[in-house]
């Protein structure tokens, strides 16, 4: 069973790639590259961690500079494209057998194309362990317990913690010295 919000999520992102794709658009593929990431991160479901290491690979894959020379591009691209429609048709549907098969399909084609696929996908999960620990830092577990937790060194954390963004980051935002002094004075009535 699929959680609403990560079907809901997960169909967002393969519309968005496909049209990306579809437009040669490779920011916004790279945009839902990192969205990706980003939710594989949060909610740690197969699910999840499946669309961000397709989406992630296609990403680095198209990123490269001539691309549509590869032997069979044109045939990926046709499969390619299908795939992510039934992968699309099969979510709304959750027959989330056939979505997983056709999202493997993916990256053996990936795979086909390009020989780097697995250093990005080992790359990706990786850096999804570092996040998911570095947020569980965040919120007061110490970093040689959160680096175990998700099998890392602390040394491998110790660079990270600290300095991820999180989605309540722009919610911590420091007043002025100024603002702080005529906010103590408004309390006090000084002028």
């Amino acid at each position: 069973m699929i959680r609403p919000i990560v079907k809901k999520d997960i169909l967002s992102v393969l519309k968005n790639s496909f049209t990306a794709i579809k437009h040669n658009d490779l920011p916004k593929l790279r945009e839902e590259s990192f969205h990706t990431v980003h939710n594989s991160s949060i909610y740690q479901d197969e699910y999840s961690i499946s669309i961000s290491v397709v989406i992630y690979a296609l990403y680095k894959v198209l990123e490269k500079e001539g691309y549509k020379e590869y032997n069979n591009w044109n045939k990926f691209k046709s499969s390619l494209t299908v795939e992510l429609k039934r992968s699309i048709h099969y979510l709304i549907r959750e027959d989330l057998k056939n979505y997983s098969v056709s999202l493997k399909k993916i990256i053996s084609n990936l795979t086909k194309i390009d020989k780097d696929v697995s250093y990005y996908i080992n790359d990706l999960m990786e850096s999804t362990r570092v996040k998911k620990a570095s947020s569980i830092h965040k919120h007061g577990v110490s970093v040689g317990k959160a680096a175990e937790l998700l099998g890392l060194t602390k040394w491998e954390l110790m660079p990270y913690s600290g300095q991820t963004k999180s989605y309540d980051d722009k919610f911590n935002i420091s007043k002025t010295v100024k603002d702080r002094i005529l906010f103590v004075r408004g309390i006090f009535g000084v002028k």
